[in-house]
């Protein structure tokens, strides 16, 4: 019955996620060929990831790929609450493409001016 909760309450979420548009994370061993909107897959072993993927938020389509490996650079970090809604730090500044710069806190774009 409490693993039935659960379930419950986690779609729950992510249907009030997908609602208010905020990004969620996806943990996977390799990264997707086709990205889902709305989502930041972090790839990675045993909780150390080494990048972050998403689909740029301009709706452009491209894939934004952000490294978080030690000792790299550029470096992001990623950090999340509640398990689910993920912050990136520093923010993401496209220099080719649409040239989006934007930040991702707790699962919300926020866009640089």
């Amino acid at each position: 019955m409490p693993q039935m909760l659960s379930r419950l309450w986690n779609r729950a979420l992510a249907y009030v996620d997908g609602l208010l548009g905020r990004y969620t994370v996806v943990v996977v061993d390799d990264l997707p060929d086709s990205l889902q909107a709305h989502k930041v897959y972090a790839v990675g072993e045993s909780g150390q990831y080494w990048l972050a993927a998403l689909r740029c938020p301009c709706g452009c389509g491209d894939t934004i790929q952000l490294p978080m490996i030690a000792g790299q650079r550029p470096k992001w970090t990623m950090t999340l609450k509640g398990a689910r809604l993920p912050s990136l730090s520093p923010s993401v500044d496209r220099t080719i493409g649409c040239r989006s710069h934007f930040w991702l806190k707790q699962g919300v774009i926020h866009w640089c001016k």
